[in-house]
Parts: structure tokens; sequence; C-alpha cells
């Protein structure tokens, strides 16, 4: 059992309080936005892991989901660290080539695996 929806209403009116409070003794506009998409992510962050099980269905954050693009994502940061470090490859065209080229034994791979469905 989640957090109630008005509780949730409640803490997001909290957030939206706290950066009115923020633009007034800071006079700065900037920071209450700030700090309004702060307090209103901690409190989206909290409200979906108060419903753990629908949102990580709902977001795929599971061995199959997240690990796989983490994996994926470090792989190709991997791979350009190297060529930067390696043959002294300039930073973009590094990550653009380490993209593509770790992305496709990446595709390789998923086409040429077995679907469960």
């Amino acid at each position: 059992m989640g957090l109630s929806f008005t509780t949730v209403q409640r803490m997001f009116i909290g957030s939206f309080l706290a950066s009115l409070f923020v633009w007034y003794f800071q006079g700065a506009v900037m920071d209450a936005a700030l700090t309004l998409v702060g307090l209103s992510t901690l409190t989206g962050i909290v409200w979906g892991l108060s419903e753990k099980d629908i949102t990580f269905d709902a977001l795929g954050v599971n061995a199959a989901g997240f690990l796989v693009v983490f994996s994926f994502l470090a792989s190709i940061a991997i791979f350009a660290e190297i060529c930067i470090g390696v043959f002294d490859w300039p930073t973009v065209g590094s990550y653009s080539l380490s993209l593509f080229f770790v992305g496709s034994f990446w595709w390789t791979g998923a086409l040429i695996q077995p679907s469960n469905n």
C-alpha cells in the first residue's frame, strides 16, 4: 500500500510553498524554480517508491531493463575512453564511433536472441 493521493498532493503543495519562501527570502526566481523542481522530483521519487511494484513494472526497471541499459551505456563510455586515451582521438568523434560500433554489436545480439514470447 503506497501513499494516498491526498498525501502526495500535500507534498506537492509543500514543495510549492517552500519555493515561494525561497523566492521571497532570497529574491531570486531561479533559486525558487530550482527548489520547486528539486522538491517535486523528490516527491515523485517517494511516491514512485511507495508504489514500487507498479513503478518498476511500468518503467522496466528489472534485470531485463535497467541493467541492460546501464551496461550498454557503460560499454559505450569505456570503449570511447579507451579510444581517447590510446589513440588520442577527439572526444565527440570517439563517442560517436563508440555509439555506432558498440551499438551494432548490441543490436546484432538482440536480433539473434530467441524471444520468449
